[in-house]
């Protein structure tokens, strides 16, 4: 990197490369992924945005991104800022663009009044969750389920039964 690294929200024209960004980060967690720019501008950009999105830009463009919506806490009182997903390209790991883009979503967090700040990662990932710890994050002892696809369908036609 030749300046330093900025850190934004996205724009409706980085829809291509963040689509680009998830399909490597499902190809990396071992998923598939179906993001296209076109899922991007509609649920990112359209007129009832369903999360938002931040990037990490360096003189060779948009190489990370930080998805974030608003849930709420009943516990504790207020709404948290829970992130989808944080990647950064590969071959910038490393840099502290993860960082910023964390440290962003922190920001903008307490400037809305949330109380907490959230994230899911996967158990078998060590480094990635010293990183997290490194940055003041602690597992709560709580464990995510999760229904989809079939099991999904499979519950809701409970509902008319």
């Amino acid at each position: 990197m030749t300046s330093s690294p900025k850190i934004r929200f996205a724009r409706r024209e980085d829809a291509a490369v963040i689509a680009d960004l998830v399909t490597e980060l499902a190809r990396f967690e071992g998923k598939v992924g179906a993001c296209t720019p076109e899922f991007i501008e509609r649920w990112a950009f359209g007129s009832a945005p369903a999360f938002e999105l931040l990037v990490a830009e360096t003189d060779s463009g948009v190489v990370g991104y930080l998805a974030f919506y608003r849930a709420f806490s009943l516990f504790k009182g207020g709404p948290v800022l829970l992130i989808e997903n944080v990647y950064v390209r590969e071959a910038l790991r490393g840099q502290r663009l993860g960082r910023k883009l964390l440290a962003a979503a922190a920001a903008e967090g307490r400037r809305r009044g949330y109380i907490r700040l959230e994230l899911n990662v996967r158990g078998d990932n060590p480094k990635t969750i010293a990183f997290y710890e490194g940055l003041g994050l602690f597992a709560p002892g709580e464990s995510v389920m999760r229904s989809e696809d079939a099991a999904l369908a499979t519950l809701a036609e409970e509902c008319d039964q």
